[in-house]
C-alpha cells in the first residue's frame, strides 16, 4: 500500500489527517516525515531525496514474487 497522508504534531504525538481504514489495524509502516512549511520547497526536497535515492535496474532484470518468499 502506498499513500500520502497529512499530519500535524500535536502534544508529542503525530495525527494524521484521516484514517487508513480498519483493514489497516495492527500493521506497521514505514514513514517519511517532511515539514511542511513551504509546500513547493518540500516538493523540491521530496523530488531531489528520490533521484538521490533511485537507480536503474538490468534491462534482463525480472521479479520473481516466488522466489523473494521462498516458494
Amino acid at each position: 500500500m502506498d499513500t500520502i497522508l497529512e499530519a500535524i504534531y500535536r502534544d508529542g504525538v503525530l495525527v494524521p489527517d484521516r484514517s487508513l481504514g480498519a483493514g489497516q489495524e495492527g500493521k506497521k509502516f514505514k514513514l517519511i516525515v517532511i515539514e511542511q512549511e513551504d509546500s513547493e520547497a518540500g516538493r523540491e526536497g521530496f523530488f531531489q531525496f528520490v533521484k538521490n535515492h533511485r537507480f536503474d535496474l538490468p534491462e534482463d532484470y525480472r521479479f520473481d514474487r516466488d522466489e523473494i518468499h521462498g516458494r
